[in-house]
């Protein structure tokens, strides 16, 4: 049977498939038109683990951010003494870092956003010891643990005169300062709760913080120098960030990540 293609029903059907196919075809084109940007962070949880929800706090926060700024990100999460070889290397293969302290040095190197989320560094010893803090020459009696190129205060981090014992992460610090073998460590108060409630609680009851704070500190993301349209991005990134802290949705996406 000869079939009617000038029937009102399947010409209405025709139309309707038009319609479909166009709006994917015009949905695929703008995806594939969004801009990509390599994101990379390190093993620093809760702010960033490849294990992590979102690979955690600062690569979700980024990514969402972004966004809403009309970008795609891609992230990695690398370790932190690659990512440093790269941003001073200037050959890195990304664009954007993510949870990071501001830093004189690094100014020179990246651009950097406005922070999305504050924490305050502070140090920790075992318990029963007297180990304390009232400025940094009261530092020079004890040993402390430190992550190996990690940021945590400008003074102490150019403080050539103490006596610091490299580790590769947080946690590793505060196990030894919790063992005796170091008398102080330090570092955001957010990635030593994190240690000792998830990643080791046989550390609870073992440290505890030092009343002084060393520094209350912004956490950033960061765009490499050699990156074209970086003022542009960092532009982008800082009017979406104000948006969500606006309409409160950057306050609920960090309490996803918080404990």
């Amino acid at each position: 049977m000869q079939r009617d293609f000038t029937s009102p029903t399947l010409l209405l059907a025709l139309a309707v498939v038009l319609a479909m196919l166009g709006s994917l075809s015009t949905s695929g084109t703008a995806h594939a038109q969004t801009p990509v940007l390599t994101v990379v962070a390190d093993e620093w949880p809760p702010f960033s683990g490849k294990d992590l929800p979102g690979q955690g706090m600062s690569p979700d926060v980024i990514a969402q951010v972004l966004k809403r700024a009309g970008y795609r990100a891609e992230v990695s999460i690398l370790p932190w003494a690659r990512i440093m070889h790269g941003v001073r290397a200037e050959t890195a293969e990304f664009q954007i870092i993510g949870s990071l302290f501001y830093d004189d040095e690094l100014a020179g190197l990246i651009d950097y956003s406005n922070a999305y989320v504050e924490t305050e560094v502070k140090f920790v010893r075992r318990v029963g010891t007297d180990a304390d803090f009232k400025d940094l020459s009261s530092l020079q009696s004890y040993s402390i643990a430190v992550g190996d190129g990690f940021l945590y205060e400008d003074g102490f981090d150019r403080a050539q005169e103490l006596n610091k014992v490299v580790v590769t992460t947080a946690l590793q610090g505060v196990q030894l300062v919790a063992a005796g073998r170091a008398d102080l460590t330090l570092d955001s108060s957010d990635v030593i709760d994190y240690a000792v409630s998830v990643q080791d609680p046989t550390l609870e009851g073992k440290i505890e913080y030092l009343d002084k704070v060393l520094a209350t500190r912004g956490i950033h993301m960061a765009v490499m120098s050699n990156v074209p349209n970086r003022e542009q991005i960092i532009d982008d990134f800082n009017a979406a960030l104000r948006s969500m802290s606006d309409d409160g949705s950057l306050d609920r996406l960090l309490a996803r990540h918080r404990r």
